[in-house]
């Protein structure tokens, strides 16, 4: 990976930065095929892959990552940025954030910012924050600063070590400089190491649990940051769009009612002001999610079961809950014009013809995605864990929609 700028976002920094290291390595396409069996058997414990650069994936990313995790060794995922100005970096996050949503890892998500161009220090310091922030509340992880100690010393503030270190310098036994950083959790030590298992050259590091992710002070205890649904469900809860069955509980596995979806959809909207009564008569007046049925109604987004019936605690189906978001994106001006062809799913034909538009549309914006490569399941119950990562991808879809 060579001098990189990694944010990788930890809560607790540890003082000591030797205690408990881990030997560790970073890898990505440049290194080819890896044994990854060979590398665990060499004594290596932790490895970093590259996910992504600018707006492309390492080509090599999902089979690394899997064939880590099946040698035994702990995992996590850098992106290289190549983002010119803070909104670049906005987007070049969640798309990190979205390439790792559903593979598991182990450490923190990190970012490495090591092209620099013309950009002032002002500037520099600017995107990396960006960056760290957006990735953060992508993936609910607060997110480790990878650099070298040269520019430890002479380009980052003191406002990034909110951001755990990634120290670079190749030779001295400790990094010469860790700049404003009072520690580091990551030190990479050799940029020319040799690993059984991998051809040629690779980055070696060392780590302490600092980069390991922490699942204490997340909202729900039945959801992991790790879960292929965690991130897209810390996204909601930290922009106030969505709530637990519980004080402490998200209940994933539950199914989503229709009352629940409305409500998201008119969080979402910011809880405009609404007049009269529900015309649905199993929507009582004082219900919780009575605003947002009658929000819904009025803007065409919910049209009931039946002539009078809303049916509020029916469980949503996989299309039903792309017509809802689709009417939404409608009723708010954004592009959903995208249609997908649906010929690659054996079971296309149980898409209901007053889905079809919409199901379409959500298959083309990756927001409705396959249960199986060749299966949609249109009709399956959508659960609660669905419901988050759908309208999660809406939002990143169309972002000034959060």
């Amino acid at each position: 990976m060579g001098a990189v700028l990694l944010l990788l976002a930890l809560t607790a920094l540890p003082v000591g930065a030797q205690a408990a290291t881990y030997r560790g390595l970073d890898v990505s396409v440049w290194q080819g095929a890896i044994d990854f069996a060979q590398v665990r058997a060499s004594g290596k414990e932790v490895v970093y892959i590259r996910a992504g650069y600018g707006h492309a994936e390492d080509t090599r990313f999902r089979e690394n990552a899997a064939n880590a995790r099946q040698a035994g060794m702990k995992t996590g995922f850098y992106f290289y940025v190549t983002a010119t100005n803070t909104a670049q970096a906005r987007q070049q996050a969640a798309y990190f954030a979205e390439l790792i949503r559903e593979v598991p890892y182990d450490c923190r998500p990190a970012v490495d910012f090591e092209q620099y161009g013309s950009l002032s220090k002002a500037e520099l310091n600017a995107v990396a924050l960006a960056f760290a922030e957006t990735l953060e509340s992508r993936t609910g992880i607060t997110p480790v600063f990878y650099t070298n100690a040269y520019s430890a010393a002479s380009i980052w503030e003191a406002e990034l070590t909110r951001y755990p270190l990634w120290i670079a310098d190749y030779g001295p036994s400790e990094p010469a400089s860790i700049g404003h950083w009072r520690s580091w959790v990551g030190f990479q030590y050799a940029d020319n190491g040799r690993v059984p298992g991998i051809s040629g050259n690779v980055d070696l590091d060392r780590f302490t649990d600092g980069v390991f992710v922490e699942e204490t002070n997340r909202p729900f205890v039945d959801v992991s940051p790790q879960a292929w649904y965690g991130p897209a469900v810390g996204d909601l809860y930290q922009k106030n769009l969505i709530q637990g069955v519980t004080s402490d509980r998200f209940a994933p596995d539950r199914p989503a009612q229709r009352a629940e979806v409305v409500t998201l959809l008119y969080r979402m909207a910011g809880e405009p002001a609404v007049t009269g009564a529900s015309g649905f008569v199993d929507v009582p007046a004082d219900a919780w999610y009575a605003s947002a049925v009658r929000w819904a109604e009025e803007k065409g987004i919910a049209q009931g079961v039946g002539a009078s019936y809303f049916a509020p605690t029916q469980a949503v189906t996989r299309q039903e809950m792309a017509v809802f978001l689709y009417r939404y994106g409608q009723e708010a001006g954004y592009d959903v014009s995208g249609q997908a062809s649906l010929s690659r799913y054996a079971d296309r034909g149980a898409v209901a013809p007053w889905a079809q538009e919409a199901v379409q549309w959500a298959v083309a914006e990756g927001i409705l995605q396959g249960t199986a490569s060749d299966t949609l399941a249109p009709n399956a119950m959508a659960d609660r864990a669905q419901m988050a990562v759908m309208a999660d991808r809406f939002l990143l879809k169309y972002p000034s929609a959060a």
